[in-house]
């Protein structure tokens, strides 16, 4: 088979496979996925956390079509009495974020517009959960998936459930309260791609979600942005405008709280039906949201005890399949050797006529581990990706080479020995963050590649683990 047809057939299969869509930067210091990991020991709680501040109260119940009046009536309500210390919190946080942040290129957010909307009304006194929702309103501004400010209590430490306002965004992940998982269709309708035997609703894959109540998702979700709800994050949210709104459809099936009906279409009759959320109280099981379906003879990694890297020949076919869902470099994950030894399995103990790398969910790490296997793959040294950092506290875009995060660090090392020369198809999506961005750009420099999918997250930078006090 000439290299022409090689890669026909390896479109085929790829543009198959990219059907349901799928995130990451290097994260030095500590990945994203570690920055989360107390979110995300706190996800499967029931009930709010004791953080030394009144626990939540709200009577059970169902939210319907809220008015932002109401809305911001039960904020106050279900979080209890401020601070005096809130208006010099913010004043602090915003002048780190004005001298010292470093992604501002490509970004469109007025740093003063929003200090001038929120200090006033901070100054004359606001609650817990309004606070909590302003720096939440903050960080979706600044629009980057290693970048949001968090109240412990209000934003981590509290259960989305009918009667408490958190709006819940990003659904990659832990998708157990709602029993399925979704990924957004063309038309902004949701897909459920998989969900749990014996769902309360009975929801199965093939069904599509349109909204609650009556109304679109896509309407419901700008609403809800709108009365600025305090913000219950799923991992991360997106890094550009395409991934926020790939990450805020996606949150659909996560928001059952807030509404009273949700509307189906019935994948099996074409039918739409009003199915009531209630029910969802008595969901039981463990899901999880990737964005990717199994492929016939690859096993696909088991997220829920941290198994990242699996590998296979698709069935009845040559072509090579690896997912990698992170690029951490701790010890107990091994990524660098299992992603090594998956190339070298694929390129030396099996004839494959092309390779399809799945990052369409990755939780990122370090650029470093991809490197021994594209010293299999790569057949020369590529020194295109280096870091800056703030070189002016006065000028949001300038930027001066970082002292130790050189280029040599994340040169991609080459063997002409070893050269892979067949087609080499790599999956991205959303959900590939931090250095799972880095890595599906990274892979666009080998000259047998092409990209299949959504774009990844965005989240071309760092994250330094920035706890500011208890709460915060």
């Amino acid at each position: 088979m000439g290299r022409r047809q090689r890669w026909i057939a390896l479109l085929g299969l790829s543009v198959l496979l990219v059907l349901v869509a799928g995130v990451a930067a290097p994260c030095w210091g500590q990945s994203i996925l570690e920055a989360y990991r107390p979110y995300l020991e706190l996800h499967e709680r029931t009930a709010p956390v004791d953080e030394g501040a009144p626990a939540p109260t709200a009577e059970p119940k169902i939210f319907g079509l809220t008015s932002d009046e109401e809305w911001a009536e039960l904020i106050d309500e279900t979080w209890g009495p401020g601070s005096e210390d809130f208006l010099d919190f913010f004043d602090q946080l915003w002048t780190v974020i004005d001298e010292e942040y470093g992604a501002f290129h490509n970004l469109d957010v007025d740093l003063e517009e929003i200090r001038d909307r929120y200090r006033p009304e901070i100054a004359a006194g606001v609650s817990r959960g309004r606070f909590a929702a302003i720096l939440n309103q903050f960080s979706l501004a600044l629009m980057d998936g290693h970048t949001f400010f968090i109240d412990r209590l209000v934003n981590w430490g509290t259960y989305p459930e009918p009667g408490i306002p958190l709006f819940a965004i990003g659904a990659w992940m832990d998708n157990s309260r709602f029993g399925a998982a979704l990924t957004p269709l063309p038309d902004d309708t949701l897909l459920v791609y998989r969900a749990l035997p014996d769902h309360v609703l009975g929801l199965e894959p093939g069904d599509v979600v349109l909204g609650y109540d009556g109304v679109p998702w896509k309407e419901l979700y700008r609403r809800l942005l709108d009365a600025e709800l305090p913000v219950h994050l799923g991992w991360v949210c997106g890094s550009t405008d395409a991934s926020m709104e790939h990450c805020l459809l996606m949150s659909a099936g996560l928001n059952w709280h807030l509404f009273e009906t949700i509307d189906v279409v019935k994948y099996r009759t074409g039918e739409i039906v009003h199915l009531p959320t209630s029910e969802l109280r008595h969901q039981s099981g463990r899901i999880w949201g990737n964005e990717q379906i199994p492929v016939p003879g690859v096993p696909m990694p088991d997220f829920w005890i941290e198994d990242y890297v699996t590998w296979g020949v698709v069935e009845g076919t040559r072509i090579g399949y690896i997912y990698v869902a992170s690029w951490s470099w701790e010890d107990e994950y091994q990524i660098s050797r299992q992603f090594y030894d998956a190339i070298h399995a694929l390129m030396f103990d099996h004839e494959t006529t092309g390779l399809i790398l799945d990052f369409r969910y990755n939780t990122g790490g370090d650029m470093r581990e991809a490197h021994s296997g594209y010293s299999l793959l790569f057949d020369e040294r590529i020194a295109a990706v280096s870091f800056d950092v703030r070189g002016d506290p006065d000028d949001h875009y300038d930027m001066v080479p970082h002292a130790t995060h050189t280029a040599r660090l994340f040169t991609i090392p080459g063997n002409p020995a070893t050269y892979y020369d067949r087609p080499i198809a790599v999956l991205t999506g959303p959900g590939a963050v931090s250095n799972g961005d880095w890595e599906s750009l990274r892979m666009g420099f080998h000259p047998m590649t092409r990209i299949f999918g959504k774009p990844s997250n965005g989240a071309f930078t760092l994250s330094n683990d920035g706890a500011v006090g208890s709460d915060y």
